[in-house]
């Protein structure tokens, strides 16, 4: 790949993942499911921890959150999330191609989960760390695991 080429995976990455977060914010998950690769690995274990070892309550549950399959990791998704009110922001995308078909990336990200009722669920901060797979000439995710920072669950 050329420098021209790259900047250009680049940036279709970059709106790949920020469709991402939109589709998952708007609850569109026929669209959501076209970001995946259909051999997709989606590591969530710490959407509700640090490290994804919590030893018990809310937080616990997530710890065993690892989902393979396209249509499995939306199928995940789209229940944990279901009706909830989501704000999900992606920044500083740090993006490596390594070759035509293949890149990794790091994305800092915050989000933010509120009940229908208003009542705080979750509000996070941390890093997707990812790699992609250009197929049939657009990128998808391939695989992504989440990274913590700081999370406060619950009304604070």
């Amino acid at each position: 790949m050329d420098r021209i080429d790259q900047l250009l995976a680049i940036e279709a990455i970059k709106q790949l993942k920020a469709r991402y977060f939109r589709l998952m914010d708007t609850k569109d998950w026929a669209n959501l499911r076209t970001v995946f690769c259909d051999d997709a690995i989606f590591d969530a274990r710490p959407s509700l921890s640090i490290d994804g070892q919590a030893p018990d309550g809310m937080a616990a549950e997530s710890n065993d959150w690892v989902y393979e399959g396209g249509d499995e990791v939306v199928e995940f998704i789209s229940t944990v999330i279901g009706t909830k009110t989501t704000v999900h922001h992606g920044h500083c995308h740090e993006i490596s191609i390594e070759s035509d078909t293949r890149a990794t990336g790091v994305i800092a990200m915050e989000d933010q989960i509120w009940e229908q009722d208003g009542t705080m669920v979750l509000h996070g901060t941390g890093h997707y760390h990812e790699t992609y797979h250009c197929v049939e000439g657009q990128w998808r995710i391939h695989r992504s695991r989440i990274t913590r920072l700081s999370i406060r669950l619950g009304e604070a």
